[in-house]
């Protein structure tokens, strides 16, 4: 993955989302990652990654017996 700092992403803006379909790009500041750009593809598969995951902890919950139903239900549908 390639790093660059927020001035650099801020230069090369348009060149760096051009090349976001192949890798996703760290933004540092000051010498600390600051955040992450990645394509919104890549996004909504991590998206759905984490719904996925947090549905599998609802059931795994509701059958250990530390959530009723119900609850799972409301929650899972407000998502």
């Amino acid at each position: 993955m390639k790093t660059l700092t927020s001035t650099e992403a801020r230069q090369n803006f348009s060149t760096v989302i051009s090349g976001l379909k192949d890798n996703p790009v760290i933004i540092s500041k000051q010498d600390k990652e600051v955040a992450v750009i990645l394509s919104s593809e890549r996004y909504k598969e991590l998206k759905k990654l984490e719904d996925i995951l947090y549905g599998k902890a609802a059931e795994l919950a509701i059958k250990e017996g530390f959530v009723l139903n119900i609850e799972a239900d409301d929650l899972l549908n407000s998502l």
